[in-house]
């Protein structure tokens, strides 16, 4: 019985956060994601990925949750520049010191000249440089982080067994900061019957965004392949990407 009392506390004190992306709270029980949790998004190019991310840091401030953005592909600028194209205060929350945003990217100008960046001459250098700007980053008021994109770190090491090392390094770094984070991917395979990659074992959640081209008709979806703490939608749903962001259509399924 107080095994029982014990595990029923557990989950009465859990908390949510909403994402604020139109649609994909509605696929989360209405209640959003556990606090602290670290969810994998995976896409192709092009899926929206990062303007997911973006949108789900921008929305921190308005429920008191001040973000971190970590970019290891586009430099901050790019950033900026794009997310305003799809209705995102970037900039604008920069400002405001509601939103950090750090260029951890693997190429960086030196008067005028492109050079290897510090951060990626060896894997091993650039996994603990990685880390220790998490760690960094989140040593203040911090409540929402986005890592974009996990790929560019993890594809450096050469076996599995080495980037499955990387993975878990980084999130037993991410988990003692109780942030709850997005960990930027790219998918493989967009197809239906895609082969699951190994960091997706390792997280709370996996968001997938897939664009599908059939004859005459292009789709792009969202599912929420995983979500722990949540009885979530596992059905392919629409989304579009338009002037206020991130649109998922959680009443209407995809028919592949």
């Amino acid at each position: 019985m107080e095994s029982r009392q014990r595990l029923e506390q557990i989950v009465a004190s859990i908390e949510y956060t909403p994402t604020g992306i139109q649609g994909i709270d509605e696929l989360l029980e209405g209640k959003g994601l556990p606090k602290g949790s670290v969810v994998f998004v995976v896409g192709g190019p092009g899926s929206g990925k990062t303007t997911l991310g973006l949108q789900f840091l921008c929305h921190g401030p308005s429920v008191n949750e001040n973000g971190v953005y970590i970019s290891l592909d586009e430099s901050l600028e790019s950033v900026i520049r794009n997310s305003a194209t799809v209705g995102l205060n970037v900039g604008q929350l920069y400002k405001e010191g509601k939103l950090s945003l750090i260029d951890a990217s693997p190429i960086v100008s030196v008067q005028g000249e492109i050079a290897a960046s510090k951060f990626l001459r060896s894997a091993e250098s650039g996994l603990t440089s990685l880390m220790q700007r998490v760690e960094a980053a989140t040593r203040t008021n911090v409540s929402r982080l986005v890592v974009d994109s996990l790929a560019t770190l993890i594809l450096q090491f050469p076996n599995d067994a080495e980037r499955r090392l990387a993975v878990k390094g980084i999130l037993e770094t991410i988990r003692p900061i109780k942030c709850t984070t997005f960990l930027i991917s790219e998918l493989s395979h967009s197809t239906i019957d895609r082969e699951y990659q190994f960091e997706e074992y390792l997280a709370e959640g996996v968001f997938v965004m897939r664009a599908i081209n059939k004859p005459g008709v292009a789709l792009q979806t969202f599912t929420v392949e995983k979500m722990r703490g949540v009885d979530h939608d596992k059905r392919p749903h629409p989304y579009k990407i338009g002037s206020n962001g991130i649109e998922v259509f959680p009443t209407e399924v995809a028919d592949y």
